[in-house]
């Protein structure tokens, strides 16, 4: 049961990882009990198998704590595992299917890993399986490495390109082309959890429009989304490349500004209203090390009424 818990709270690339490795440990036991030909490594197949059930289960027990590193790491030690029995085969067919699981591996790192991380999963590869093939002396197998190797590279492409524009669809607002909620959300914890551990001040503003509402009523909702779209794009020429914007509703952005304190930010705030002629109110927070995120955008949100309810209303601008 705790490990099921375990497994349901993993993040999903861990739990795929977990998954691809524990299916591999299964086929590498069938292989050991049902062996094909004579002279199949039977002893480093239970290994592979022993080893396989340890790493999946210690990735679920990890969980969120497995960074980019780690699966980085332990992909490339899967390349290891595949190209050692690549080298045991005693067949042309054993060492073939052992290479199936280059391409199992390589989809999930070019959908879960970073394209620099892909490339380098491939190189192991190419290198892996060659240095295989060569260790068992089996004849013929040029073409084999060569068509090995060009699937992986081929598919890696394929996949990270069409990986990265999920992901980017999926984190991005489409008006303004800042992050959506939901990828603040995520990228704020991990700059909290890096806060954590440095002690580095962290910070957090929220930006409200103020009346919107007319600019759509009076200019009509094309006028109101170009606003938006061009306040984006200001903002974003004088904040940090460190620093998160992102629409959080519909006329409301969240800002995080990473090692920097409440009067720092209040700073950044004078740029942000310069960068722009719109009006508009903001509520600044820090956002210390045992306090929510929920809580530090509560605390920014009264901040920002409390500064709407000093000061007098003015029309809206348009840039």
């Amino acid at each position: 049961m705790r490990m099921a818990h375990r497994l349901v709270a993993a993040p999903p690339e861990v739990r795929s990882l977990s998954g691809l490795t524990l299916v591999a440990a299964v086929a590498c036991a069938f292989s050991a009990a049902f062996p094909v030909a004579p002279g199949r490594p039977t002893d480093l197949l239970i290994a592979l198998t022993l080893g396989g059930v340890v790493l999946a289960g210690g990735l679920i027990l990890a969980g969120s704590r497995v960074g980019h590193g780690g699966l980085t790491l332990t992909v490339a030690v899967q390349i290891g595992c595949a190209s050692v029995l690549v080298g045991a085969s005693a067949t042309t067919g054993g060492a073939m299917l052992a290479g199936y699981a280059y391409v199992w591996i390589t989809v999930y790192s070019a959908l879960f890993l970073t394209p620099a991380a892909t490339r380098l999963h491939c190189a192991l590869t190419t290198v892996g399986f060659g240095a295989g093939l060569l260790a068992g002396g089996l004849h013929g197998m040029v073409t084999a490495w060569i068509l090995v190797s060009a699937t992986v590279w081929g598919s890696a492409h394929a996949l990270s390109k069409l990986s990265e524009r999920v992901r980017r669809q999926a984190e991005t607002d489409p008006l303004t082309g800042l992050l959506n909620r939901r990828a603040f959300v995520a990228a704020a914890e991990r700059e909290h959890e890096l806060a954590a551990r440095t002690g580095a001040d962290l910070t957090v503003v929220l930006i409200d429009l103020d009346d919107f509402k007319a600019v759509n009523d009076r200019e009509g909702h094309a006028a109101g989304d170009l606003l938006l779209a061009d306040l984006a794009a200001a903002w974003r020429g004088v904040l940090r490349p460190a620093d998160l914007l992102a629409r959080h509703g519909g006329d409301e952005f969240a800002v995080l500004l990473p090692a920097t304190s409440e009067d720092g930010a209040a700073r950044v705030v004078a740029r942000l209203r310069e960068a722009h002629p719109t009006t508009w109110s903001a509520g600044v927070a820090a956002w210390e090390r045992e306090v929510s995120l929920d809580a530090a955008l509560a605390a920014a949100d009264a901040d920002l009424y409390a500064a709407k309810r000093g000061r007098p209303r003015r029309p809206l601008q348009l840039g």
